[in-house]
């Protein structure tokens, strides 16, 4: 048999309508629309709850939880996520920005200007982070040059770019 939910919520059925009408963040809605079904006296099992939210019954016990733990700011609050892009120093966006913009760079991988960016600036440096700043920031695109076949024949690929090029 499933158990009833005994919980004592504090705040008023007024307020958390409120607070539920304000929050915009679809999860924190849910969160309040639960406890609000509660309040109300609509719901006695959490299945019942879980099922008006369309939350699994055990995220909905775990809002309880949360909720008899910390109150209302406890549930609330999302503890997901969350921002986990590489930052890299002011010194060293500078120092992409130079070696990327030098006309006299021969830099042709990431590779490389993330060990010349490691001798200069002594720190280190992902290369996830060096690359995707590259791309976002710089519109870079560093490519090393396939190599050539071996039996390819110089003098025959300058004789090609000498032919002159019919212009349609």
């Amino acid at each position: 048999m499933a158990k009833i939910i005994d919980i004592q919520i504090s705040e008023s059925e007024l307020k958390l309508k409120q607070l539920y009408n304000k929050e915009t963040s679809r999860l924190k809605r849910s969160r309040l629309k639960a406890l609000l079904l509660i309040k109300q006296g609509k719901c006695k099992y959490t299945k019942e709850v879980a099922k008006k939210v369309k939350y699994d019954r055990r995220s909905i016990y775990n809002w309880l939880k949360m909720y008899e733990e910390g109150g209302l700011d406890n549930l609330c609050t999302v503890s997901s996520g969350g921002n986990n892009t590489k930052l890299l120093k002011e010194s060293t966006i500078k120092e992409i920005d130079r070696l990327l913009n030098n006309p006299n760079s021969t830099i042709t991988s990431y590779v490389e200007l993330l060990s010349i960016l490691t001798e200069t600036t002594q720190k280190d440096i992902t290369y996830s982070a060096l690359y995707q700043h590259c791309k976002s920031k710089h519109y870079s695109k560093l490519k090393v040059a396939r190599k050539s076949h071996h039996k390819k024949d110089e003098q025959a690929v300058e004789a090609f770019k000498k032919t002159p090029q019919p212009i349609n």
